[in-house]
């Protein structure tokens, strides 16, 4: 991994980056920006906080603040489909919340006997196989990268439909990726450890 030290200072750039799209996507909203501050300021304090509980082993600090750091990345990939429905709070916060349940269910995954990311067991590694689809499916219907066929898409459903369409592929991705993320953080950092 080379020094965890770079690599944490380097990994402000993936939220700081998500942060200035998500901001701007569907459209600039002032509210959205204490949030952001609010995360990048926890994401600064982090290293503190984990130096101070970590004294003997600072990489392990530095570790788990890229944890959290990749955790900010997802969580901003969200934003859009938040600010979509703005209107409506109730879906927000169930939005929200499914998003939080997913750290959860990744870590619940990781201790069961057979985990769907990195199965252990040779027999059992086509079980990863529909976790490893999931991009794809959203790639493909995230118009595959094309900018043509996404301009075509908004200008014949319209502008509203579409956006809410490109979020909720941009949420459901993000969610994979925290899945992701929070199993490799799972089983670098806690499964080491045991």
């Amino acid at each position: 991994m080379g020094n965890p030290f770079k690599v944490m200072i380097m990994g402000y750039l993936l939220p700081l980056f998500t942060a200035v799209v998500a901001l701007l996507i569907p459209e600039y909203d002032q509210q959205y920006i204490k949030w952001i501050v609010a995360v990048f300021v926890l994401l600064l304090l982090l290293p503190i906080v984990f130096s101070l509980r970590f004294t003997a082993n600072k990489k392990i600090a530095y570790r788990l603040t890229i944890a959290y750091q990749l955790y900010a990345f997802t969580f901003f990939a969200a934003f859009p489909l938040l600010k979509v429905l703005k209107g409506s709070i109730v879906i927000q916060l169930l939005l929200v919340g499914l998003f939080i349940g997913i750290y959860f269910l990744a870590i619940f995954d990781q201790r069961t006997e057979v985990p769907i990311v990195f199965p252990d067991s040779d027999k059992r590694k086509w079980l990863a196989i529909p976790f490893y689809a999931i991009p794809v499916f959203l790639a493909v219907f995230g118009f595959g990268g094309d900018h043509r066929v996404a301009r075509r898409f908004f200008e014949t459903h319209g502008y509203d439909f579409a956006m809410t369409y490109t979020s909720i592929i941009l949420y459901l991705f993000a969610c994979w990726l925290l899945f992701l993320f929070t199993s490799l953080a799972y089983k670098s950092l806690v499964k080491k450890v045991e």
